[in-house]
């Protein structure tokens, strides 16, 4: 009852700590009386606010025992109940468990239902109505950023997570912003160490450490965070080949975050140890090291970075005589690399970003209108043949601005299709791969390229790296080395950019001429499924948008 006369900011911590408490025990009884005095203090003071905490508490008890399996619920049920009360918050107008909701409802499109384009569109609500409020009236501000941030970091749209990441360090500290902090600066930090720029990074990792917390309530999770900071700082010194410097840094950050759980973290420290050990022909000592790591792995329900697990595996093996097992790990290391590319790509969301559904569109459109809706009661009669004009207006162009990206697309695409893959010397970025190239790299590669260039052999669609090496009379591993060094892309990866160009040129040739399966055949793919996924991977575009939206003389 006393926090009832207060601001949300002044009792929210209190009851957040009471929820997560709560939680932790899982003490289902505490927890409906707990949500029965939030019901009474709504019941009597009448607050729509008060109200709305209770719904929401309510429906966290009911998620806590489906997990349990006390009830049955389906991920689709439990989503509709979060946007129902999604849309009771937006109607008496309580940003705190607006923003709270739909947090749970973007979490649930990007971890449940993988619908990307849905969640994106989420977040982009979320962010407008963030920039409506200070941090002094909803103390988590700068947490619901840090989801935002890093979900863009994890598509690879930096430019978009650096913003956010700034945006929650311009923050005023506070206690409940400190840990979010901490976040944006990792985020950083592991934003320059992707540009090689290494001593930014470090920069950004040390402030973590250096960071001192506000309260005793940030103390709990300090060693936590010092422990990613001196891992990633041990990584980045693995990066400058600074072995020994790095390696107490990186036993120090596993034996931190192993207390608090954080085994992905510390999988991937391990195998920046078996990598040095490795460095140091130690394979003892990287044998342990990769042991670990696995045992690590194993209790992570979703591993993280596994090609990076399976390239240190690769490596170990052939330092050991192992051809077979190595090779064998390099091929799943690709296989891996793809995945996570196909799945979290730039591309993807790009095309995301271009794409709109009607029915997205409408309910993004009813969300919007209802926020709305108290402002705009009184005028709705005036001005309801301007919002209809309004809305086929919003739809039109959105049509051409559809078309007109996609054409751009093929514009550049018809661009790309005209350059050659020929290896010109040019830095791939990472300065310890450019000098790995030999000589020998290169009148390889170059012998390769003439015979693509001139034979087309990559329209047979039986080619492999096996057959090629034989036809060119040279090792498979050389030449796949030869490859990947020259061009930073594996033979499959390599031979497809030479198709979907040629694709490309003949479709801008003559778009008529070849069905889209047989152009598959005609470019060298076995199944249209293969072409269709490479094609778009490439130009953004599916062979039929291209097709579409090539301009007519």
């Amino acid at each position: 009852m006393p926090m009832a006369d207060k601001k949300y900011a002044e009792y929210a911590q209190e009851l957040g700590d009471e929820f997560l408490r709560l939680i932790i025990l899982y003490d289902t009884l505490e927890f409906q009386k707990f949500v029965g005095q939030i019901r009474e203090v709504a019941t009597k003071t009448g607050s729509a606010e008060w109200n709305l905490q209770a719904d929401y508490y309510e429906l966290s008890l009911i998620k806590m025992r489906n997990h349990y399996a006390q009830v049955k619920l389906s991920s689709e049920e439990l989503l509709g109940l979060m946007q129902e009360l999604l849309k009771k918050a937006q109607k008496v107008s309580v940003p705190q468990i607006e923003l709270r909701i739909r947090y749970d409802v973007i979490q649930s499109y990007f971890m449940t239902f993988e619908n990307y384009e849905l969640a994106f569109e989420y977040c982009r609500i979320q962010d407008e109505q963030l920039q409506e409020v200070s941090s002094e009236d909803i103390p988590e501000k700068a947490d619901y950023y840090v989801f935002i941030a890093n979900t863009y970091y994890r598509f690879k749209d930096y430019m978009k997570a650096n913003f956010y990441y700034n945006k929650i360090l311009e923050e005023k500290d506070n206690v409940r912003n400190h840990f979010a902090k901490q976040h944006a600066r990792n985020g950083l930090g592991l934003f320059y160490s992707e540009k090689n720029e290494l001593d930014s990074s470090d920069i950004y990792f040390r402030a973590i450490i250096h960071s001192k917390p506000l309260s005793s309530e940030n103390e709990p999770l300090r060693e936590l965070w010092n422990g990613i900071a001196e891992g990633n700082i041990g990584n980045n010194m693995l990066l400058r080949q600074e072995y020994d410097q790095a390696i107490p840094l990186l036993k120090s950050s596993i034996e931190k975050v192993l207390r608090y759980d954080d085994y992905p973290f510390a999988a991937g420290r391990a195998v920046d140890l078996a990598n040095i050990y490795l460095k140091k022909d130690n394979l003892a000592e990287a044998k342990r090291y990769i042991d670990r790591a696995t045992a690590y792995n194993k209790n992570d329900k979703t591993p993280r970075n596994i090609h990076l697990f399976y390239e240190v595996l690769s490596k170990y093996y052939a330092a050991t005589g192992n051809n077979t097992m190595s090779v064998a790990y390099m091929d799943s290391t690709l296989e891996a690399t793809k995945q996570s590319e196909e799945q979290f790509s730039a591309i993807l969301l790009l095309r995301m970003e271009q794409k709109e559904s009607a029915k997205q569109q409408q309910e993004l459109e009813r969300e919007k209108e209802k926020r709305q809706q108290a402002q705009l009661r009184a005028l709705i009669l005036s001005l309801g043949f301007m919002v209809i004009f309004g809305l086929l207006g919003v739809v039109f162009l959105l049509y051409c601005k559809k078309r007109t990206a996609y054409r751009e697309l093929v514009r550049k695409s018809q661009e790309w299709a005209q350059t050659t893959n020929a290896y010109n010397g040019i830095s791939i970025g990472n300065k310890e791969i450019e000098q790995s190239i030999s000589e020998v790299d290169r009148q390889l590669f170059d012998q390769l390229q003439q015979s693509l260039q001139f034979e087309s052999l990559y329209r047979d669609t039986t080619l492999s790296l096996d057959n090629l090496a034989q036809r060119m009379r040279v090792n498979r591993s050389y030449l796949s080395r030869a490859i990947n060094l020259c061009t930073g892309k594996n033979f499959n990866s390599y031979i497809n950019e030479y198709r979907i160009k040629e694709a490309v040129r003949l479709m801008s040739d003559n778009s008529e001429k070849f069905s889209l399966e047989s152009l598959a055949f005609e470019v060298g793919f076995n199944d249209r499924k293969t072409f269709y996924t490479a094609f778009r991977k490439m130009t953004g575009l599916s062979p039929s948008d291209f097709r579409g939206n090539l301009r007519k003389e």
